[in-house]
């Protein structure tokens, strides 16, 4: 099968540090070739893949990209696999898929896909798909001796319940790290920094072999998510790295987890209790078992192959002629350089 990936232009595949889109990107993209798919990547500047094509974005204009998509997308191509919308929306004469790996996906779009049923109920009013997040298990490394600290790792904002995090250490007396990319200032300075010193502390975002052993040597890592979380990628991580995770009931949490419902958590005191009596959650080797055998990336790989295959075979895409797509094309034909102004 010949497969189109289209990226964002925000975060290269695979992302250095955060990046949750651009990792599932990366494992989607891998695994397909790995299998002896051809795959055509769409991607920011300073992506490095395996595909078989990888086209970097010349401009930060989204009408520019797509006419960049548009010029250079080989004709026989199978399917579109669009995890940034904006080849989705145009209607292509392709099969196409657009995946939302947050909330909702707004405009004319045949066929919508999510990270969650819970999504997919939420915000697809339960039409279109609902595939789940994969990692590559040997990314992660995994140990059964755990060292004595608490983890949290994600963004930085008032959503994500650092603060929460910090508020579990403090009931629990346990050291807490916290890594990952500072995107709010006044929340840092309101509700996280005062609380740093020897045993609160941050350390900037993470990635490679520091991200892996800070997540296999916790004790626990809190998952202190506020809001409706679409999947959370935290989680699985660190049960691919063998570390228990410990999560509010909000959003898809509770989905993701349902086979351990011992690590749900309903308040900070709860998960206090939890961190207190560490040993009654899951051993090293049940949470590796249970991120192997349900969010790999071979399980993702397989989901979106049915899908694929579904999508052709029932002709569930429609051709639309007078698609923006069609339009744009024949503008850029139309060109005397191609490139249409």
């Amino acid at each position: 099968m010949r497969i189109a990936q289209i990226s964002t232009n925000t975060i290269t595949v695979p992302p250095r540090h955060y990046g949750g889109t651009q990792r599932d990107v990366h494992y989607l993209t891998e695994e397909l070739v790995n299998r002896g798919h051809e795959v055509i990547l769409f991607a920011k500047k300073g992506s490095t893949s395996n595909a078989t094509q990888t086209f970097e974005y010349q401009s930060d204009d989204p009408k520019e990209q797509l006419d960049f998509i548009i010029k250079n997308l080989p004709p026989d191509v199978d399917i579109i696999h669009d995890h940034y919308g904006i080849v989705a929306k145009a209607n292509p004469p392709i099969p196409t898929i657009s995946q939302s790996h947050s909330k909702g996906i707004k405009g004319d779009v045949q066929l919508r896909v999510y990270v969650s049923k819970f999504i997919l109920r939420k915000y697809g009013k339960g039409k279109g798909y609902a595939v789940y997040n994969g990692i590559r298990m040997e990314d992660y490394t995994y140990t059964k001796n755990k060292q004595n600290y608490l983890l949290y790792m994600g963004r930085l904002i008032k959503e994500k319940g650092v603060h929460l995090a910090i508020k579990v250490a403090k009931k629990t007396g346990r050291r807490l790290i916290i890594a990952g990319t500072l995107n709010d200032k006044s929340y840092f300075n309101a509700k996280i920094k005062p609380h740093l010193g020897k045993k609160i502390s941050y350390i900037g975002p993470v990635g490679g072999d520091r991200k892996r052993k800070l997540l296999a040597n916790a004790s626990c890592v809190l998952f202190t998510s506020t809001w409706d979380e679409p999947f959370g990628l935290v989680l699985i991580e660190a049960l691919a790295s063998g570390t228990p995770v410990l999560g509010f009931r909000k959003g898809a949490v509770p989905e993701v987890l349902r086979g351990m419902p011992q690590l749900l958590c309903r308040k900070t005191s709860g998960m206090a209790l939890k961190v207190k009596h560490r040993k009654r959650l899951p051993s090293a080797s049940e949470c590796r078992r249970y991120a192997r055998t349900r969010y790999s990336d071979h399980i993702m790989t397989d989901r979106f192959l049915s899908l694929y295959q579904k999508i052709i075979d029932k002709k569930l895409y429609k051709i639309k002629n007078n698609s923006l797509w069609n339009r744009r094309k024949s503008k850029l034909l139309a060109a005397p350089n191609g490139d249409d102004k």
